[in-house]
């Protein structure tokens, strides 16, 4: 009897043993989104390039093309399959899973890292992706990589050599005119053009507080306030490209009769925000 039952009792636990073991399919969990190159241009299925979910091993658990943007911008649909427990086909609920962009011939980089983490199956997150061929260098003190774009370089080569630079230079300040190489970049001012600059003009309006600047389309704009300038402690500014518009953090400027031009940013009104008095434009 005792042996009987002792069987009984081993058969069970390996049965609930294998039980825990067996992995259920729960389905699948899209991202869904806006493939870009370096000046937030929308990619077409001509570029072609692949996009990635990679798990934090290392292996890649989805894959798709990007394809023609539909009406909403998206080109890009990433399924990926979501399990009761992660392995080497399948994500598991709160997994965060990188990107990896490859282009045709090969290179891959993106600017957003990782992706939306995987929240519930049957789901969809949006998530936009920007990508570009890049060239990386050291920049400042703590010898920082950036990545500059291997087409802005080309673009940039023949002035290069006209002033006598064998080589790109994040640090350096080509034109003297107190920003380096990296922040003309950013800015989308010419590093070999003194008077080009990043320059802004702060008004009160009625409602709202104006602030006017010059933009290069295809870079990421935001706005901070701060109530000093001794020790700043910068903080967001909400604001709109249109007056009276829905209030957000950042914004790509893009004008369609061009790609630069003069930009107004509507900040939230003077008296919500009484104590700032200085702002600031960051651009990425």
């Amino acid at each position: 009897m005792k042996t009987t039952l002792s069987m009984t009792i081993a058969l069970a636990a390996l049965l609930a043993a294998d039980a825990a073991a067996v992995n259920v399919p729960l389905g699948t969990f899209i991202y869904a989104g806006r493939a870009m190159n370096y000046r937030h241009e929308v990619l077409t299925g001509e570029d072609d390039v692949t996009i990635q979910a990679v798990a934090t091993n290392g292996v890649v658990l989805a894959s798709c093309k990007v394809f023609e943007a539909d009406d909403s911008g998206v080109n890009f649909l990433l399924e990926v399959p979501v399990a009761s427990t992660a392995n080497d086909r399948a994500a598991a609920i709160g997994d965060s899973l990188n990107c990896i962009v490859v282009s045709a011939t090969g290179a891959t980089n993106a600017t957003t890292r990782p992706l939306p983490p995987i929240t519930a199956a049957n789901a969809v997150a949006s998530c936009d992706i920007v990508w570009y061929d890049a060239k990386d260098f050291a920049y400042g003190a703590d010898g920082e990589t950036v990545p500059v774009p291997e087409a802005y370089l080309q673009g940039l080569a023949p002035y290069m050599r006209q002033a006598g630079h064998d080589e790109y230079d994040p640090t350096a300040d080509w034109d003297g005119d107190g920003a380096d190489n990296w922040s003309e970049y950013l800015a989308g001012t010419n590093p070999f053009d003194a008077s080009d600059l990043l320059r802004i003009r702060v008004r009160v309006g009625d409602e709202e507080i104006l602030v006017v600047f010059e933009y290069v389309g295809g870079h990421l704009y935001s706005l901070q306030g701060a109530e000093s300038l001794a020790q700043p402690d910068w903080m967001a500014v909400e604001f709109s490209t249109v007056p009276g518009g829905a209030k957000r953090t950042q914004a790509v400027i893009r004008d369609s009769d061009g790609d630069a031009g003069l930009a107004t940013l509507y900040a939230t009104p003077v008296a919500d925000l009484p104590s700032i008095v200085f702002y600031r434009v960051e651009v990425k």
